[in-house]
Order: structure tokens, then C-alpha cells, then sequence
């Protein structure tokens, strides 16, 4: 559950505070992003903290139409979160941030696939990541080998919870 919540708020996180591809490719081009869009040290979602809600307002103005939505969408949803609920995300994306460049992509691309799956499946690979990252190393390993384990998910789907299992883990205990 706890490599689950580092995904999911991480991606929550990354979407709300990391630069987006768009953003990168914009960046290339002669013509500066809005400041809003710019990585570093100061995330997106700090910076428009910040701002006062005027300043907010124009900042968003200069964005594309479907981005200036993403982000407002993301921003409501992170703030209807509870204050630990938004600390948590706020750890576990430093946790992102802190790993390596290549291991950070590893794991939006993880996250990508995750996503295109139907909430069915995402559900039942959530639960067995979960109940896998319960076992000690040598009961995992049999169950991730175990007929049960391969008949209940697709060759690519047991791959993402291998992955899943892979995730680094911040000290939080699961709140679900």
C-alpha cells in the first residue's frame, strides 16, 4: 500500500509540481515559458502558493487552455486533501526528487502505464503490490511465481507490479 501511495501522490505531485514534457520542448524553443512552468528547486505548486490569487490569475492566463486547466484541476483536488494528506505528497516528492534523473523517468513511465490500464485492473494490481510488499523477500518471490499469481494477471501486469515493488517507500504508514 505505502509503494501505491508513493506513486499515486508522487504522480499527484509530479503533475502538479514537476515540469510536464510540453513544458521541456517549450523550454528548447527561442520564446521563455511562463515562470509558473519552470523546474528547479521551486516547485510549480510552490510558487503558485506564493502567489496571491491575482498574481495566480494572470500567471494561469498565460498558460495554454487545456494546460491551464490540468493545473487548476490538480490544484483543486490538492486542495480539497487534508493538511497531512498534502504534507505526505510534499515528502514523497522530495523522496521523487532525490532520486536520479534516469530512475525518476523510470517511474513516470511506470506510472504512465499504470494509468492507461481500466480502474478494475488498477485496483486488483494496487492490492496485490500491497499484499506483496507484506512478505518477506523469499514468500514474495514464490507468490509472484506461483500459478495463481500468473493466472490472475496479464504477462505486462505482472510486470507492473514487479515494478510497483521496486518503488522506494517514505516512513508513512498506509491512511487507506
Amino acid at each position: 500500500m505505502r509503494g501505491f501511495l508513493l506513486l499515486f501522490a508522487a504522480a499527484l505531485g509530479w503533475n502538479l509540481m514537476a515540469e510536464p514534457a510540453v513544458a521541456q520542448q517549450r523550454r528548447a524553443r527561442p520564446a521563455a515559458p511562463p515562470k509558473i512552468m519552470r523546474s528547479g528547486p521551486v516547485t510549480v505548486l510552490d510558487r503558485l502558493e506564493r502567489m496571491s490569487p491575482e498574481e495566480r490569475r494572470r500567471a494561469l492566463e498565460k498558460l495554454p487552455p487545456q494546460r491551464r486547466r490540468q493545473i487548476e484541476q490538480r490544484l483543486e483536488r490538492y486542495n480539497a486533501m487534508p493538511p497531512e494528506q498534502r504534507e505526505r505528497l510534499r515528502r514523497q516528492l522530495s523522496l521523487f526528487r532525490s532520486l536520479p534523473p534516469e530512475r525518476q523517468e523510470q517511474t513516470r513511465q511506470l506510472f504512465r502505464r499504470f494509468t492507461e490500464l481500466p480502474e478494475d485492473r488498477q485496483r486488483e494490481i494496487r492490492r496485490a503490490a500491497r499484499a506483496l510488499r507484506g512478505l518477506d523477500e523469499d514468500r514474495r518471490k514464490r507468490r509472484l511465481e506461483s500459478p495463481a499469481f500468473r493466472n490472475r494477471f496479464s504477462p505486462e501486469e505482472q510486470q507492473l507490479v514487479r515494478e510497483l515493488l521496486q518503488l522506494p517507500l517514505d516512513a508513512e504508514p498506509p491512511n487507506e
